[in-house]
């Protein structure tokens, strides 16, 4: 093959594989621990039940509206790429409990990681700071700290505003 034609095809490869798109802003429903038996369909729901019934694990209207001043974040939300799900403190209520109630996120160091479908996202701390973090990793074991944060490494998220 010429020389010419096999650099072009090595550079459009390579030029490709730099280039991703982000779910960041996409919607999400958060969950969390508790379960809510007062969802329809959540009656006979069990606490081991989370990963097969993650619907029944959700905050309800009446938490986002207690907590509407709140940062709230949900780890392992299968439908966003990071399987972060951030409900940005000040953000809308949700029509019903069956909407999203958050948008996809992603772990960030500066406002540029943040970058996605969606204006106005911010990189900043949520819930803990990093200080907090590392002295949840010099304290915990490696398996309370997995089981208890999963792979995050720093305590900035992308958020709104």
């Amino acid at each position: 093959m010429p020389r010419k034609p096999l650099l072009f095809i090595l550079a459009l490869l390579l030029s490709a594989g730099t280039c991703s798109e982000t779910d960041i802003g996409a919607p999400c429903q958060l969950q969390k621990t508790r379960m809510d038996p007062t969802i329809p369909g959540c009656e006979d729901v069990r606490p081991g039940d989370i990963s097969m019934r993650p619907g029944c694990f959700r905050p309800n209207l009446a938490d986002l509206a207690e907590g509407r001043d709140k940062d709230f974040i949900s780890f392992g939300v299968a439908e966003c790429d990071n399987l972060i799900c951030v409900r940005s403190r000040g953000s809308p209520l949700p029509a019903s409990e069956a909407e999203p109630a958050g948008n996809c996120s992603n772990e960030c160091i500066t406002d540029a990681d943040c970058q996605g479908a969606e204006p106005g996202y911010v990189c900043r701390e949520l819930v803990f700071d990093d200080e907090f973090l590392r002295y949840l990793r010099e304290t915990l074991s490696e398996e309370e700290y997995e089981r208890y944060l999963g792979r995050i490494q720093n305590a900035k998220f992308c958020a709104r505003k």
